[in-house]
């Protein structure tokens, strides 16, 4: 699987997944700021959702702030950094799960040098 990230001309990010090279499989665009709840570093930009049998969820993180570690139910996750958004400055990152999710995930957060537990409800 092939994911893209990009920022529309109004900033907007937007997501772009295909299965094989050259068949994309699924666009779609924010229509403003997500933004975190008060108190967390992080949020759900897209997802959870699934592509080829595989779920996943794309998070953004606030400025200053780095993905160290990613986990659902107390087992690591894959997760890969994508870029920085220039409209917010915030970073991006793809975590693939290994269904769709009706859990907690749990990230650690590099925050000023020092480590920070984060987590976001991935349920419907």
């Amino acid at each position: 699987m092939t994911a893209y990230i990009w920022e529309s001309l109004q900033g907007h990010p937007c997501l772009g997944e295909s299965e094989a090279a050259g068949q994309l499989r699924a666009v779609k665009c924010a229509t403003g700021q997500v933004k975190p709840a008060a108190g967390s570093g992080l949020a759900a930009l897209f997802g959870p959702g699934m592509l080829s049998g595989r779920a996943r969820v794309v998070l953004t993180v606030e400025p200053g702030q780095k993905v160290e570690a990613v986990e659902y139910r107390k087992q690591r996750m894959d997760w890969k950094y994508v870029r920085t958004l220039t409209a917010s400055g915030r970073d991006v990152y793809y975590v693939m799960l290994p269904d769709f999710p009706d859990d907690w995930l749990d990230v650690t957060l590099r925050v000023s040098g020092q480590q920070k537990a984060d987590r976001i409800w991935l349920g419907w």
